[in-house]
């Protein structure tokens, strides 16, 4: 089922790579990772008996996706202002957030045949909006994704795919970092320069602390995990691609991105990383 997705009016496609550029960019940029975010991470909504399982499950859903929301942007004190909407085919789910304030809004673009009443017709309602139902995962790496590896590479060899991660309340830094899960004894080479995890110390490259590393080299080493974790079909929204990057990487950085399969959303006014360009 294909998602459109709208942010501040203006659509953007998840197919292939879309660059997003002026002034509201980034604010732009992270409320389609959150919208995305409380979309995939929605859980099924038949464990509650309505009169009306219809107006139930539409009210349930508002409810839930705004908690999500919250959920996600307030320990961090994540500040976001704009309009968002998914059209979902069978309903769309659109909404606004202003600072702490969050609103949403469910229609239903089509409704289920002979619904029964009480839990069995909350569990048929949920069937029909959840059947093929899709939600991709989103990842976001943002701007000072260089600073943020050097200054926690010790916590990410501690990660696993049970561990809670850093704390919410360090805002777009837990985003990045709880996204990254190296496994036992991971390495990787870039530019003859080998990547290792250390149990106890944290990620070294040729021996040197991360931290000590220069940062064009942080920047590449940054990409590289966030490509490496995000799976086929996610949503990968990365800021500032050309940060602390020379020519030549550049290049590098294009051919890996080129290469991701998965819809790509580039925060960045450099036009050189595609055609396709909406300004905020």
């Amino acid at each position: 089922m294909e998602i459109r997705v709208y942010i501040n009016g203006s659509e953007i496609p998840l197919k292939d790579k879309t660059l997003i550029s002026g002034p509201g960019k980034y604010r732009a940029g992270r409320l389609l990772y959150f919208v995305l975010k409380a979309l995939h991470q929605m859980p099924r909504l038949y464990g509650v008996t309505e009169s009306d399982p219809i107006a139930g499950w539409k009210r349930n859903f508002e409810t839930k996706f705004a908690s999500i929301l919250t959920s996600n942007l307030e320990p961090g004190k994540i500040r976001l202002e704009g309009t968002f909407k998914l059209d979902l085919e069978k309903f769309s789910i659109s909404g606004k957030v202003n600072g702490g304030t969050i609103d949403v809004r469910v229609e239903l673009n089509q409704i289920p045949d002979n619904v029964y009443p009480g839990l069995r017709g909350m569990v048929q309602v949920d069937s029909f909006y959840f059947s093929g139902l899709n939600r991709p995962r989103p990842f976001l790496v943002p701007g000072s994704k260089d600073g943020i590896l050097a200054g926690f590479h010790r916590f990410l060899v501690l990660q696993t795919e049970s561990a809670s991660g850093v704390p919410k309340t360090l805002g777009i830094v837990s985003e990045y970092i709880n996204s990254i899960v190296l496994p036992q004894g991971y390495s990787t080479e870039l530019r003859g320069r080998r990547l290792t995890t250390d149990e106890k110390e944290g990620l070294f490259l040729d021996g040197e602390a991360l931290y000590n590393v220069e940062p064009e080299m942080l920047s590449l080493l940054s990409l590289r995990l966030s490509l490496d974790m995000a799976q086929e079909g996610s949503v990968l929204i990365v800021e500032d691609p050309e940060a602390h990057l020379s020519q030549d990487s550049l290049k590098e950085v294009k051919i890996w991105l080129d290469r991701f399969k998965g819809p790509l959303i580039l925060v960045t006014e450099d036009s050189s990383f595609g055609n396709r360009v909406i300004r905020f």
